[in-house]
């Protein structure tokens, strides 16, 4: 159990029951805030970030490149689909900020769609690609690894705008959405080895012409 220093308790009793505030940081995400941050520190992830994503910020409001791609990753992290889903570790903000380094984090979704916007070039989002990849062969070591198990699944991945290729097809959760479903042949060690974005699952009869 942790103590904490008299000038940062405060005790009621409620029934007889005694009951300890703190008025220091907490927050629910508690493994977010010690295992992932200990690993981005491990991985030397801020300095990834740094080099390896191609946007300058020249704005005098800007807050940081870092801090962005540091929400985005904890949010995808946190089973988030979308920007909005920004807020679902947004409670607790002040214990993630002390733990991850970062004196600000973005509580707007807009925040994020509009840095992320800035990619707005195949040039750009290519180097993106590659700074990804060059990061995933540093951490999984490629050449170490003799053998692997590979493995192909598909799923289903539910689009609101006007994405193309995106059509109304089998969607379980938003029937009548349109919607991609993608067939993914990946390795046991997490490497993508090929995607095939598909508009729609194969029917259901196949005929021979």
């Amino acid at each position: 159990m942790k103590h904490f220093s008299e000038k940062n308790i405060k005790t009621i009793k409620v029934n007889q029951v005694p009951i300890t505030f703190t008025n220091k940081a907490i927050t629910a995400w508690g493994g977010i805030s010690s295992i992932v941050a200990k690993l981005l520190e491990v991985l030397e992830f801020r300095s990834w970030v740094e080099k390896g994503i191609p946007i300058i910020e020249r704005s005098n409001n800007s807050k940081g490149v870092y801090e962005k791609v540091l929400a985005t990753f904890l949010t995808v992290l946190c089973g988030g689909e979308r920007f909005s889903h920004l807020s679902w570790w947004g409670h607790g903000v002040e214990a993630i900020k002390e733990s991850f380094g970062v004196k600000w984090l973005p509580k707007a979704s807009s925040s994020l769609t509009r840095f992320w916007g800035k990619i707005d070039t195949q040039y750009l989002s290519e180097q993106v690609g590659k700074s990804a990849r060059d990061l995933a062969v540093d951490i999984i070591k490629w050449q170490d690894i003799k053998e692997d198990n590979l493995n192909l699944d598909s799923s289903v991945l539910t689009r609101y705008g006007n994405q193309e290729g995106a059509k109304r097809g089998y969607n379980p959760k938003k029937r009548g959405r349109p919607s991609h479903n993608p067939i993914i042949a990946f390795l046991g060690s997490g490497y993508v080895v090929n995607i095939w974005n598909r508009s729609d699952f194969p029917p259901k009869k196949w005929t021979l012409g």
